[in-house]
This record gives structure tokens, sequence and C-alpha cells, in this order.
């Protein structure tokens, strides 16, 4: 949820409120959603404006857990759900924030974006390593909590709200992703206690870490960093810090009942803090006298002043007192759920991993006698509140600079949820909704048993719940219309599966509408962005079509997504189609019909696209996972450089000599999707070194980012969207076919770079068999077999003979050709010799007679 500005008042109070730990040997509950963003943010940079770079982002993913892995670190993640009710007015107020960035996105901006795909990617990477994940029904937070607590171990998170929930949380922030090693000194070393206090330069980087906004960076294993010489015992660990309640409810300070009232003074994304407007300009004294806290800071502290000397009932009856009437039985209501989610203890989580995985919990420890004495000997954070703030005085010029730059950054970057200082909300109006205890009672069983292993996405819970579907847009065209709108025919359909379940006997809707009969159908809310305006735009969509076969959850009938393209792609023939799909690998088939639907449905994409996409798979599908991926040239050429050099100078000899390089006879009775296992590695080294280069943003870019195109990138958009939404259909349908793996298949700045190199070739096949795949037969034979199989399938509309821009570009080559073939002709009249003619001209016949030479006149017969 977020508790307004508690993120930034801890950070600068580092010293009295994290401890720093050693992070081994335990269990340790994730935050899914903040961890895939954060990572995201840190790994891929000014590249979110091309899409998604989904390879780097999963290989991230995939090395930060692993280094949990060595530490003998134990995660369970957790995946965010749907949005309640109450929560939409903040969600309305994000979403305007992101579509004003995709107004003015261009590759140089520092604000992130997050792709579309990012948390199912997220999800694939936990999986591959092994790590239990489940998606929540609503918010993760108090499952969050709920399981740390039975646990007894660490949330790792950058959420304020875990500052007050009764856990251990380690912010995401102060985690040092580098495994270091330190010698067994006692039997008890493992069992550490947070002895010490942070040192003030670690303090202070804390402070300067959460200011930039800096999560993770720099992830390193045990292999890339020392470890300690001699035979001792050892055991690696990571860097971080930790909090615990007891740092903030110091003695005589803050009770833990007062905490939840604490947090809703301040405001949260369900309690706006204008709520309390009137309390704040009677009830409350000063704020105090430093010039250096932002108003929001010194709310805090005088907040804590306040509580620390009323009881829970008083300081709410108080509150209460200073509202209008009308609004205080609406306030209770959600201040009662404020407090009943920081309290939460249902957990279930806890059974899911029990009863899915096999030894679930090899951590769980009991709560130490240590830990339990920490409220009744932790020294009162105002003694040392006074010690701090004697020096920070001196750094007053600093931190308010430092401050305004803070400022920028959080008004640039919509996406950032961090509990960071945000500016008055309007007070929230809308209807409170049932409030259950067991939220998870709202939904059917199965349901429940498909949403928890993370195979539907979170928005299928606001479809169930809501009515809602939020359209989070991409980096796409803003004149254009959203790139969600091509697939909105698949959400429909997905829209009449949950609302015609057979057996199942549906609750009246709380949104109907009337169809052409005068019957009464549910209607979907679409909230997208509005065309050409920076604002939120409401549609009611009904349900255009009852489903055209049964849907019964325990086994759906696969034949759904044949229904689909039989509605909305008529053009195309959907028998021809699906009984071709065998020829695909089975990995790409519903990517492959996405293609298909997308290149009917859009008026955006072309051939050209579809050759993007091509390439970009056959090349991540085939070299990331034959060779070491790395991006960076001159790494790559440091690793590698040997093997390039030998394997280069055998080709070269066998070019000179003129053996020609073909398939082994073994392999030509393979069909050629199977021929892609036996890739040989020499073959990628070399291909990959021609193609690094496009794997990141054009250097003209850097200085004319005006050439950036986003009418490019709104086709890919589409096509993302398109994707996501057959894909939920898929998985809704029990997964009759495999689920893309994104990472083995779309990277946006790879995609951009190539539809770009290819749009001015008259011959796009012929260049991308002599200058993109030379080196490798076998992967150009798979990316004409696949663009073979799409074209069967191409709308008449788009076979174009021959592209008009690379007609255009071709008729400018030969015009060039043209004018510098008679320049050389006129330099080389120019440059004549102006006796040429005679000698050219002189008659042979003629013998000529030199008189000054008496041997002239003699012949040779």
């Amino acid at each position: 949820m977020g508790v307004r500005g508690l993120t930034s008042y801890i950070a600068q109070r580092a010293e009295i409120y994290l401890k720093p730990h050693e992070l081994h040997s335990t269990a340790l509950v994730i935050d899914g959603d903040n961890l895939s963003c954060n990572l995201y943010k840190d790994v891929t940079g000014s590249y979110s404006a091309f899409g998604g770079d989904y390879d780097d982002f999963y290989r991230a993913v995939v090395q930060f857990f692993q280094v949990l892995a060595e530490c003998n670190i134990r995660p369970y993640v957790l995946m965010d759900g749907g949005y309640e009710e109450r929560k939409l007015r903040t969600v309305s107020t994000r979403l305007r924030n992101k579509i004003s960035v995709i107004k003015k996105i261009n590759p140089n901006a520092s604000i992130t974006l997050f792709p579309l795909h990012l948390k199912e990617v997220f999800v694939d990477a936990v999986r591959d390593c092994g790590v239990p994940v489940m998606r929540c029904v609503f918010e993760a937070d108090d499952e969050l909590a709920a399981l740390a607590r039975k646990l007894n171990c660490p949330v790792l998170s950058y959420d304020s709200d875990f500052y007050i929930h009764n856990v251990k949380y380690i912010p995401l922030i102060t985690l040092t992703v580098k495994v270091l090693t330190k010698q067994v000194k006692n039997k008890n070393s493992s069992n550490q206690k947070d002895s010490r206090d942070l040192r003030h330069c670690e303090a202070k980087n804390v402070k300067k870490r959460t200011r930039a906004n800096k999560i993770v960076a720099g992830i390193q294993t045990a292999e890339q960093t020392a470890s300690p010489k001699g035979n001792s015992k050892t055991y690696k660990y990571l860097d971080c810090c930790i909090y615990r309640v007891s740092h903030l409810c110091g003695r005589g300070t803050l009770s833990p009942e007062k905490l939840p009232l604490f947090a809703a003074l301040l405001g949260n994304d369900y309690i706006a803090r204008s709520a309390f407007k009137n309390f704040f300009a009677a009830g409350m004294g000063k704020a105090g006298r430093s010039r250096k806290l932002k108003l929001q800071q010194k709310r805090i502290q005088v907040i804590l002043t306040w509580l620390k000397e009323e009881t829970a009932e008083s300081a709410l009856a108080k509150v209460l007192s200073r509202l209008k009437k009308n609004q205080r039985d609406s306030l209770v209501s959600q201040v009662n759920a404020a407090i009943s989610g920081y309290s939460n203890e249902l957990c279930h989580a806890y059974d899911y991993f029990e009863e899915h995985y096999e030894n679930a919990f090899p951590y769980i420890e009991p709560v130490s006698e240590e830990e339990c004495s920490d409220d009744e000997y932790s020294a009162s954070p105002d003694e040392k509140l006074s010690d701090v703030e004697e020096g920070e005085d001196q750094e007053e010029a600093e931190n308010q600079d430092e401050e305004q730059e803070e400022e920028e950054k959080q008004g640039e970057n919509p996406e950032a949820d961090s509990g960071d200082d945000v500016e008055e909300e309007e007070e929230t109006d809308e209807g409170l909704e049932l409030e259950v205890e067991d939220k998870t009672l709202l939904f059917p069983k199965w349901f429940l048993d498909k949403l928890y292993p993370a195979h539907l996405p979170r928005s299928f819970v606001d479809l169930m719940h809501l009515r809602k579907y939020i359209n989070n847009p991409q980096i796409e065209h803003f004149p254009f219309h959203d790139s969600n709108e091509v697939a909105l025919p698949i959400l429909n359909y997905v829209f009449a599966l949950l609302h015609h379940v057979e057996g199942e006997k549906m609750e009246p809707p709380l949104e109907v509408d009337m169809d052409m009969d005068g019957l009464t159908v549910p209607y979907l809310t679409y909230l997208t962005r509005a065309l050409r305006v920076t604002n939120v735009r409401y549609i009611k969509m009904p349900i255009e079509k009852t489903p055209a076969y049964a849907f019964d959850p325990l086994s759906p009938d696969a034949r759904h997504l044949r229904a689909v393209f039989e509605d909305n792609v008529p053009n195309a023939d959907t028998e021809k189609l699906f009984s071709k799909l065998d020829q695909l690998p089975e990995d790409l088939r519903l990517y492959f019909l996405a293609i298909i639907y997308w290149l009917h449905r859009s008026e955006h994409c072309d051939l050209l696209h579809l050759h993007s996409l091509i390439l970009s798979l056959v090349v991540l599908r085939t070299i990331d996972v034959t060779i070491p991926a790395e991006r960076e040239v001159k790494t790559f050429l440091k690793r590698f450089g040997k093997t390039l050099k030998a394997e280069r100078a055998v080709r070269d000899k066998e070019a000179a000599e003129g053996i020609k390089r073909g398939i082994k006879p073994a392999l030509l009775e393979l069909s050629v999707p199977d021929r892609m296992a036996h890739v040989p590695k020499s073959d990628c080294y070399l291909t990959q070194q021609r193609l690094l280069p496009h794997f990141h943003m054009q250097e003209i870019f850097k200085k004319k980012f005006d050439l950036y195109s986003t009418t490019v990138i709104h086709a890919f958009a589409e096509f993302q969207a398109v994707v996501y939404q057959l894909n939920g259909l898929n998985s809704l349908l029990d997964l009759p076919l495999l689920s893309p793996r994104m990472n083995q298949l779309y990277c946006g700045a790879f995609l951009y770079n190539i539809y770009d190199l290819l749009r001015n070739r008259a011959d796009v096949r012929y260049h991308v068999e002599n200058f993109l795949l030379p080196d490798s037969k076998l992967m150009f034979d798979f990316y004409c077999y696949l663009y073979d199989w799409c074209a069967e399938f191409i709308p008449t509309w788009k076979r174009l003979e021959v592209d008009p821009t690379a007609a255009k570009a071709l008729q400018k080559k030969r015009l060039k050709k043209q004018r510098q073939a008679a320049r050389k002709l006129e330099l080389k009249e120019a440059n004549a010799d102006p006796n040429a003619e005679m000698v050219q001209d002189a008659d042979p016949e003629n013998d000529f007679f030199d008189l000054n030479n008496k041997f002239c006149a003699l012949k040779v017969a």
C-alpha cells in the first residue's frame, strides 16, 4: 500500500532504525512484484523505451536467485493479485501518470515504463530456479507478513508498509547482492544478533541510495569474489540492513497497537491524507523549526510525539472529533480496514507451499529470547534522535539540493511506488465494498486453483471481482489508439468464459447492460488512455457473444482458442491454420497464432515487423541456450576472442580453397526445426559477434532522439498485447498449448534495430542470408522455414511484391550509381592526353624516315 513519507523518514535516520545484518542460512519471504520492478529498472535502464528486453531481465532474475542459493537462503516469492475496490482511485491516478510518460517518451530519458510481460517473465525465471512462487488474491502485503511471522524469517521488499507490520524487514535498497565469505568464529555465529548500530558512513550510504532510487546493481557470485585463505570453516552471506518494529516502538515512544493508526494518519493507497486535514489544522501542534525537513517529514515527527501521550482509543476518538459527522462512519470503516490489514494473520501461502512443494520449509526458526526482549532493552529512538540531529545541520545545504533532485526524479517516474513522499491526494468518495476477513471466499475454488500457481495474470482477479480491466499502457505512438485495442475481442471472450461457467450459478451482475433483445448482460469496464489527451477513459464493453462451447473449468475445451480465430480472423483459413500448427515446435505454436492474429487485425504492422520477430526468436532461442549470453561487445571479445579468431581463420581458409560449408548428411534427415538442437557453437559465436551491436541503442539517438520512431514501436506493442491476451485465454483453458517464453523470443532493442536495418533493403531474405546469418546455414534455414509457414496466412492486402520503401531506396541507389558513373567519365575526359587522337589516328602504312639516321632506310625482310 505504501505509507506516505515513511521510507524517506527511516532512510534519513538509518542509524536509529536500521541494524546491519548478515543474510544466510534462513528462509526469506520476497515481494515478487516489488523485486521484479526494481530488478528491471536496474538492468535495462533506458532500453525500456523499446518495449522490453526480456532476455536481459530473465538472466538478472536467475542470477539473483543463484546468489541467494549460494548463501543457503530459501526464498518464497509471493505475487500480487487484483485490486480492491477502495484502491481504484489510486490506480486511476497512477494510470494517468503513466499516460503522461508515453506522451513524451524518448530513448535517452531516465524514466522507466515497465513492459507488459514483465511479471510473466519474472515468474518463468523463478520457476526455472526451483523457487516456490504463488499469486495472491489481492495485494500480497498481508500474506507476506503472515508467512514471515509463521516462519520467523525476514521479508525482502521496498515497501514502507513493512515498517508497520510486525515482521523482520530487509529494505531492498540495503541489500548488497554480492556473495561475501567469512570465517566461523564460534558455534553461535550463524544465529546472529544485530548487536551493533550502523556506522555513520553506512547510514549515509543508505540515505544516498534511497534518494538515487538505486536498488540492486552489480550482482556478483562467490566465483567473482575473493575467498579467505586457509582451511578454517567459512560461511557465505549477503550484507544488508534489517528493521524490526521494536526499532520504531522503542521504550516509552510508541506501542505496537498504535502503529495502524499512525500509518492511517500519514495516508496510504486506501486512505487519502486529505481526509485528516481538519485534524492536522486544529488538533496538532507546530511541526518543528527544521527548515530542511519537508512537510511530510515534520508531520511524522509530530504524530509520533503526539501518539506517545495517547492510547489507541483516545487517539482515534480525538481524530474523529475533528471530522464532520457524515464522514466519521466512513473513516472508521476505512481505518478499521487498514488496521485489519496490518494485523492480518490468515496465511494461505503456508498451506499452498506445504501441499505443492516437497520439503517446503527447511528453515523454520523459533522466536529467540533475544528477539522477545528487543522491546524491553531497545533504547528510546528519541534519545538517539537527539544525537543524530546534532550533525544534521552541517549537511543542510547538501540535503536540500539532493531532496530537490529526488522530487524531480519522483515526478518523472510514475512507476515508483516505494512509499516515499507524495503530494496531497483527493479524498475518495467511492462506495465501501463488503469487508470479508478471508477474501479468498469471494472466489470459486476452481479459480483459486488456477490463480495460486501464477498461471493466470493478475488482471483475471479484476475481471472476476470488479468486472474491470485496467490497461497498463505500453511504449506506443500516442496519437494512435491504445495498443491493446486489437486484442480486445480476446479479452471480451475471456470475460464471457468467466461469467458462463458450466454448472455454476453466477451471482446477479452488479453492472449490466441491455442487449438488442432487451435482456440484461454483464458488461466489462475497460480503463485505458483517452485518444490524444492525458486522461483515463472508461469504456463499457458488454459481452459480444456467448462462448461457442461450454466452459467447464475442471476440463476446459481447447476449441475455445479456435473459436476466437473463427470469429475475429475471418480472412484466415482457421481449419488449415490449426492443422499446420504441428509443423512448428511446441513452444512456438501459441506465439505464431498470435502473429497470424496480429497480422490480420493490426493496421500498423507490415512484413518487416514479421521478419524482425522471426529473426529475434531464431537468435535468442538458439544462441542464448548454446553459448554463454553476453551483450557487451568488449566483454564478448575478451572472453571469446581467441575462439572467434581461430574459427574465422578456418573458414577463410576453406573459402580460399573453394570448399563450401554445408549441412551434415545426418542432419539433413531431420526436419528443419529439429536441426536447431544441433547448431554448432562456432556458428553461434560468429553470428553473435555479427549481431551484437544490434542489441544496443543506436548512438545516433543520443544526439538526435527525434529520429526515434514510436510508430514502429506501436506495431510491436500491439503484438505484445495480442500475445498477452491469447496466453491468458490459453492459461484459463489449462494450457492446451505451451505458454511462450518471452525471454527466448522478444528483445525490444534488437527488434527495433533490425526493423530499422531492413526497411531500406530491396531483398530482405538476401540481406539476411549474406549479411546477418552468413555464418550459420542452419539458422538461416530455420528463419526461412518460419517465414514460409507464415506466408501462407499473410492477409492479401499485406502481400506486396516489392515494398514501397525498399523500391524507393533501390531507385535512389540506381540514380546514385548513374551520377557516380557520369562523374567518373567527366573526370576521365578531363585528364585525357590531348595528343591521344593523333597517336591513335596515325597511318601505319606511311613510313617514317629520319634524315639524321643513315640506317633508317634499311628494311628488314
